[in-house]
């Protein structure tokens, strides 16, 4: 099936669904699925500003400005 088809043969199923909460939940998951598409997550990085906290954490690192894992552990006892 193609796009228009499959297009098509949904807004049928949904022409005669009468359930407020199963239609909320189609269109919520359509939303997110769409969604996905355009959301950038805080952990993704472009290529320069991965190079650029690459090249900061080697200065750092060189200038003795980093902490050991037990002096992390210490600190943050959580992080065992």
């Amino acid at each position: 099936m193609e796009a228009l088809e499959l297009r098509l043969s949904l807004i049928e199923q949904l022409k005669t669904i009468d359930d407020v909460k199963l239609l909320t939940q189609i269109k919520n998951l359509i939303s997110l699925a769409t969604e996905k598409k355009e959301t950038r997550y805080p952990a993704q990085m472009t290529l320069d500003e991965l190079k650029a906290v690459l090249k900061k954490s080697r200065e750092d690192f060189k200038h003795g400005r980093y902490m050991t894992t037990e002096e992390l552990r210490k600190r943050h006892p959580l992080c065992e």
